[in-house]
């Protein structure tokens, strides 16, 4: 390739990563090793043994990566297991696999209505459930936009009961095959959910058992983030305010937890800033893992552009630690405290909270303690699966009755 058209493509990924677009390799193309640590393993998922005759839940969703959307479907599947059967149609998954132990059938080219109708019938579901995570001009591309569509024309012509759960900030596709729309957060469903459309709130789930600190010590100069380093939700510059956070306070160390596309930026930014061995850039790490990162890290910072949940703030709330942010999207409903809140883009602010924080042990044990009953009442993996449980039943139930009706 010529030096221009390099330095074409270069700014043009730029330009689009800015504005939270990002270009992702074709499906089932390995990924660049150095997103991983290297302790990296997938999480098994534990599925239990269930009874016969349990309803049938198909979980459709566009990719199997890390991250939220594909860890709720987990969560469902581990969560209620004895209760329904449950298996994952997606386009797209890591390498390596994010996940294993669950059924998942992979399809990455659905082209032809036929295709997608024997994709989604081939585990006879008495439910769909889509996860939309991507639009057509999203960071997931044309492709997966393509196959979500003529997955809801199968859909149309299935006559099941679907669930479409919008994931991030964006509008439902609004489809006459689906039943209930749900929103994770009452932010995204109150500016992106249309007047009359079937919709509620529920909020994704945290193990707030394995995210316990217990009797780990609390440390007081450590910040840190866990987040999928991609344009959808960070920019170039969110790893300034902990390069301006270790500046300000020397003998201060960072934790950036994740892989993606920004990771080797973010490690040329500290490597410029001469405070390599104050930061970690690990890459992403294995699930079971995280709640050792996480247990050392006095302040979770949540510097990012959109959210409509963020999962890794709750973890962090369950873990007891303190989170400051930038005031967007879910957050400020999260968190419910504008003390730790700064303006979008604003990091000045943000570093001036975060060091605020690690200057005062008392307060930050104090919204620790506080952010941990929250994640316990309102964000627990229980009562999100419990909320699923009962809109299934919900849902089946007409479906269930309207089928007696039509063999009788």
């Amino acid at each position: 390739m010529a030096p221009l058209a390099r330095f074409l493509k270069r700014q043009l990924r730029r330009l689009l990563r800015h504005y939270g677009y990002e270009i992702i390799r074709a499906p089932g193309a390995a990924w660049p090793r150095d997103f991983f640590a290297a302790t990296f393993r997938p999480y098994r998922a534990r599925v239990s043994s269930r009874p016969r005759d349990v309803p049938r839940v198909l979980h459709v969703i566009g990719n199997f990566y890390t991250g939220g959307s594909p860890r709720l479907v987990v969560d469902l599947v581990e969560r209620l297991g004895e209760r329904f059967s449950q298996s994952i149609l997606t386009r797209d998954v890591s390498s390596p696999p994010a996940y294993s132990g669950v059924d998942l059938d992979v399809r990455p080219w659905l082209l032809h209505l036929e295709d997608a109708l024997d994709a989604v019938s081939r585990t006879q579901p008495d439910l769909v459930h889509v996860h939309h995570i991507g639009t057509r001009f999203s960071r997931l591309g044309l492709g997966d936009w393509d196959w979500f569509v003529t997955i809801f024309e199968a859909l149309e012509q299935l006559d099941r009961p679907v669930i479409e759960n919008v994931n991030i900030p964006i509008a439902p596709y609004v489809n006459d095959a689906v039943s209930r729309y749900v929103f994770v957060s009452d932010y995204a469903r109150e500016y992106f959910s249309y007047p009359g459309l079937p919709s509620e709130t529920i909020y994704p789930g945290s193990d707030v058992e394995m995210f316990s600190r217990g009797g780990a010590g609390v440390p007081d100069d450590c910040v840190g983030m866990v987040y999928r380093l991609d344009g959808d939700k960070l920019d170039d510059q969110a790893i300034d305010v902990f390069v301006k956070v270790i500046t300000k306070r020397p003998g201060t160390r960072a934790l950036v937890v994740g892989g993606g596309p920004l990771l080797s930026h973010y490690r040329a930014i500290v490597a410029a800033a001469g405070i390599e061995d104050a930061v970690s850039l690990p890459g992403y790490v294995a699930y079971e893992d995280l709640r050792t990162f996480y247990e050392r890290m006095s302040v979770f910072i949540a510097p990012v552009h959109h959210e409509s949940f963020g999962h890794v703030v709750p973890l962090a709330m369950s873990m007891g630690i303190p989170v400051a942010a930038y005031g967007v999207g879910a957050l400020p409903e999260i968190l419910d405290d504008p003390s730790v809140l700064a303006p979008l883009g604003d990091a000045e602010t943000l570093t001036e909270i975060v060091c605020s924080l690690l200057n005062d042990r008392n307060r930050r044990l104090a919204l620790g303690s506080a952010n941990r009953q929250r994640c316990v009442e309102k964000f627990s993996v229980e009562t999100m699966a419990d909320r699923y449980a009962d809109l299934y039943q919900e849902l089946l139930v007409p479906h269930d009755q309207r089928r007696v009706l039509q063999r009788a």
